[in-house]
């Protein structure tokens, strides 16, 4: 359901979120899964700095895991690489009507750093899960995931799988090819349409939409029984992390040095969800640190082959809430 603010307060948002955004984004020489990462441990608290606004109220927490689930589908039409990732973002949208939930949304993002607009994909098998959402199966995912298959299906799959596209450079020009863009956008979002790339839009805009339901695809929680549609998926998504979550805690908790170098973990705000997902996550095992907020591992570099073990997913879940009936 889509919601309203006032017009005041939604400018407000939309420089919170603006300013978060590129200061993430903003280090054109990062890595993808570094600039995943800030984007995690800085939405929330913009989010979460802005308390209410008139008529809504925002919350946020998010985690990141390194190391996401690969799928391997069997009409994959190049040969390498055999599996890919499902997606390197998964935003989550809880909302909240007089103390119960009334709506969630999900969209999975796959980044990308791109040289122009407009852009190609660089990954055939990739853009084919999201183009297609073809059955695929679990691989590399834990032994939770590993063998068990999926399809997604409907009519919103553009809304519900989307290309992250962060520029590896400050455009100075509004102008790249025949699009034109405000020249403080340089990340933006893309459906992944053939023969190309389409549908680009500013990922502030797209991220706002988000926020007040107008963006995303619905999904049930728990999903119906024995489905395998995009219900399950986004439970899968948010299982295995949480599982992942756990085994990364615990290390956490005996030791702040980095147990295995495929990639660890941090959190950030997690106490403050607890009408959603993401407090579940922790499974109630912190390690002792004074302040939780200041948990921050460093990102790999890149990652390998031999960092199997991991498998969940980056998460950042928002939750509205507000006292009269959305729109």
């Amino acid at each position: 359901m889509k919601w309203s603010i006032d017009p005041y307060c939604k400018a407000e948002l939309i420089r919170a979120v603006y300013s978060t955004i590129n200061g993430a984004c903003y280090n054109t020489s990062a890595t993808e899964p570094q600039i995943v990462a800030n984007l995690v441990w800085q939405l929330p608290r913009a989010i979460n700095d802005m308390a209410t606004l008139t008529g809504l109220a925002l919350r946020s927490g998010g985690v990141f895991v390194h190391a996401q689930p690969f799928v391997k589908c069997k009409n994959f039409p190049a040969s390498s690489p055999s599996s890919v990732e499902i997606g390197d973002l998964l935003l989550l949208r809880t909302e909240m009507y007089r103390g119960q939930v009334s709506d969630r949304r999900a969209m999975l993002l796959q980044a990308k750093k791109v040289s122009g607009f407009p852009a190609k994909h660089d990954n055939a098998n990739q853009f084919y899960l999201y183009n297609n959402w073809p059955t695929f199966e679990y691989v590399r995912s834990t032994k939770y995931l590993n063998g068990k298959k999926r399809q997604v299906t409907g009519l919103d799959l553009y809304d519900a799988s989307r290309y992250l596209l962060i520029a590896d450079h400050v455009y100075s020009s509004q102008r790249y090819g025949h699009l034109i863009f405000p020249h403080h956008c340089y990340v933006l979002t893309a459906s992944p349409t053939m023969p190309d790339l389409s549908h680009y839009r500013c990922f502030v805009s797209e991220l706002i939409d988000f926020l007040l339901g107008d963006a995303g695809k619905a999904f049930s929680s728990p999903p119906p029984a024995r489905t395998r549609n995009w219900d399950r998926v986004i439970e899968d998504l948010i299982n295995v992390t949480a599982k992942q979550v756990s085994v990364y805690i615990k290390r956490a908790a005996a030791s702040t040095a980095q147990a295995r170098g495929q990639g660890l973990l941090f959190f950030s705000d997690v106490q403050q969800t607890t009408d959603g997902y993401l407090h579940t996550l922790l499974d109630g095992k912190y390690p002792e640190y004074e302040n939780m907020n200041e948990v921050l591992f460093q990102v790999p570099a890149e990652w390998t082959d031999g960092d199997n073990e991991s498998g969940g997913i980056s998460i950042i879940e928002f939750i509205v809430s507000k006292e009269v009936s959305p729109e």
